[in-house]
């Protein structure tokens, strides 16, 4: 009987980033996120893609920011919070330099693990 190598999935979450540009400088801060703070992301171990979005609906029947921009981070990793760690241990270092056009007070991030299959439309 030949033994079968069944290779473990690794878990995968969803890292989401709300961000607001301090007043005049929503270019600059676009600028950083696209050609800096994304591509040093996802040099990380786990990071494996990644999206900016600008918001156009603020979030409805609560009281949070009104955040300009989204970015939601694709993971693969059987430690989230070592992966995270990651981002902790480099930032504001030249690996990992974060711009003062990013308005830090009204920052949010949240991370999701997958829990179910992807669904996607029949229609």
């Amino acid at each position: 009987m030949r033994a079968r190598c069944v290779e473990k999935a690794m878990k995968t979450y969803r890292f989401v980033a709300f961000s607001i540009a301090k007043p005049g400088r929503e270019a600059e801060l676009e600028t950083w996120y696209d050609n800096r703070h994304i591509p040093d992301c996802l040099r990380l171990d786990g990071f494996v893609a990644a999206q900016r979005f600008r918001i156009h609906q603020a979030p409805l029947g609560t009281q949070v920011p009104q955040w300009q921009f989204m970015v939601i981070y694709d993971i693969e990793t059987d430690d989230i919070d070592a992966t995270l760690a990651q981002i902790g241990q480099l930032a504001r270092t030249p690996a990992m330099p974060i711009t003062d056009a990013l308005d830090m007070s009204t920052s949010l991030r949240l991370v999701g693990e997958a829990v179910t299959q992807r669904f996607v439309s029949q229609l």
